[in-house]
């Protein structure tokens, strides 16, 4: 199901994440597209007004953020990044040589029943197994189409579509939106995490 994803030079898709609320009410929902270059980097840009720009670039040693809301562009180092991402993008192949555990599993998804395959948290880099990951297959296309990642927090259901594969890697894909000039303040992660999710900034 990934390996198409992860072999490829480029992939792209558009996506819509869902955010659970603690609290009952409906999920916040967010919709935008990623480019992934593996052994390169990964960009996020929101397509909702004043969404954030995320970009990890390996080679530029280089972890981005650019709020237009609030016309800033937050830098960091590639390694401020959050692990498991610099490991996706460092190690692409490890994603296809572990052992996943994959344990077949039927979730309800937006009222329809569709088949997947529950993830060995542990294998995701969670030792402590404290986020249950659950990935479905597009029937059409066999690629990965639903990724739920559920905490003691809350859920996040990213919905992927119209997946794309080049034959060479684009690394203008990873240029981030930012205009020039625009004001540059460091980039603390925890203060993305505290930002993280629909209606603030993407995970």
């Amino acid at each position: 199901m990934i390996r198409r994803v992860l072999v490829a030079p480029e992939a792209t898709a558009r996506v819509t994440i869902e955010r659970s609320d603690p609290f009952g009410g409906p999920p916040a929902s967010e919709r935008g597209r990623i480019w992934f270059l593996p052994g390169r980097g990964l960009r996020y840009r929101s397509a909702e007004k004043g969404g954030q720009d995320v970009v990890i670039d390996r080679v530029k040693d280089s972890f981005l953020m650019y709020s237009p809301q609030e016309e800033v562009l937050y830098r960091g180092a590639y390694g401020r990044a959050p692990s498991r991402l610099r490991r996706l993008i460092a190690e692409p192949e490890q994603a296809m040589t572990t052992n996943l555990s994959p344990v077949a599993e039927r979730r309800d998804v937006r009222g329809a029943l569709r088949e997947g395959y529950r993830l060995r948290a542990a294998a995701l880099g969670d030792s402590a197994g404290k986020v249950s990951v659950w990935i479905s297959r597009d029937p059409g296309s066999g690629l990965p189409r639903f990724v739920s990642l559920a905490s003691d927090v809350d859920t996040v259901l990213v919905e992927f579509q119209e997946w794309k594969f080049h034959a060479k890697a684009r690394p203008a894909d990873l240029v981030s939106s930012a205009p020039r000039g625009v004001r540059e303040e460091p980039l603390d992660p925890r203060e993305l995490l505290e930002r993280a999710g629909p209606g603030r900034a993407p995970r």
